[in-house]
């Protein structure tokens, strides 16, 4: 059940990262807008993993600028998932715009296509799951250091001899993912492949004894640029990034934004002192 919640809370990070991410680089590109018509536009959430019950599709629009925190969530899609090998999936609404898997459990190395079919029109997506890259150690420590006296996370694991490793670390505490994408951590070894990777993340203030979890996401080239500009333009002091002039990228087609992934996870628990 922690882990279900664990991801459900990382679901609704996304969607809140996408349809923010999609209001302010819209912003830059139009001057003259009437934001209370403005048209919505579909949003995609959508994941597979290699975890059992967590493969999860979220569908929702943007909403209005002036209820920021009010996104309509899609109901009545159809959501299919096929890999490579002939597996297909029909994932079942569980919940206001949240579908979910009925049997399918990822396994790394395949391609998965998502097929979404809303008002009639069809979403269609594709990510291959990189194989899992085990951690092999979490460390956490008080920074101390001038204005800086928050707790961060050192992570450490070995990057695989192969090219083109992208990853995403996530923290949680007691259980509680973190809830912000400026929180999102992510790297890749274009500089450091084959070596020791020596990771930093950073957590609220959590009292001693509490429980760190970390979790390892091995993830495509797709996902990691669509973070990457979304954390350039959610980044703290810099709500609207002029250095990215346009929505963050999407692998999906038919005209949604967000973004399908098939991930593989692997996670390590520590304790602040």
């Amino acid at each position: 059940m922690k882990r279900k919640n664990m991801f459900s809370n990382f679901i609704k990070l996304a969607v809140v990262v996408i349809i923010t991410a999609f209001i302010t680089t819209s912003c830059q590109k139009v001057i003259h807008v009437d934001l209370s018509t403005a048209n919505q536009q579909l949003v995609i959430a959508a994941f597979v993993t290699d975890q059992p019950l967590i493969d999860t599709v979220v569908i929702s629009k943007t909403g209005s600028y002036f209820t920021p925190g009010n996104y309509p969530m899609v109901n009545g899609a159809t959501v299919v998932i096929t890999d490579n090998t002939g597996l297909t999936d029909t994932f079942v609404q569980v919940d206001s715009g949240k579908y979910a898997t009925q049997h399918l459990t990822g396994v790394p190395g395949r391609t998965y296509t998502m097929h979404a079919y809303v008002a009639g029109k069809e979403y269609d997506a594709v990510s291959t799951m990189p194989q899992p890259v085990a951690l092999d150690s979490v460390q956490v420590y008080l920074a101390g250091n001038g204005s800086d006296t928050g707790y961060h996370i050192r992570a450490y694991f070995i990057d695989p001899p192969s090219t083109g490793n992208y990853y995403m670390l996530q923290a949680t505490y007691n259980g509680v993912l973190q809830d912000s994408a400026n929180n999102i951590t992510l790297d890749q070894d274009k500089y450091t492949n084959g070596l020791i990777q020596d990771v930093r993340l950073r957590v609220p203030y959590p009292p001693t004894g509490d429980s760190v979890k970390v979790s390892l996401l091995c993830i495509d080239y797709n996902t990691y640029n669509y973070f990457s500009v979304v954390r350039s333009i959610t980044s703290a002091g810099n709500p609207v990034s002029t250095a990215v002039p346009q929505n963050p990228p999407t692998n999906i087609l038919g005209g949604a934004v967000g973004y399908f992934s098939a991930y593989s996870v692997r996670s390590k628990t520590s304790y602040v002192p």
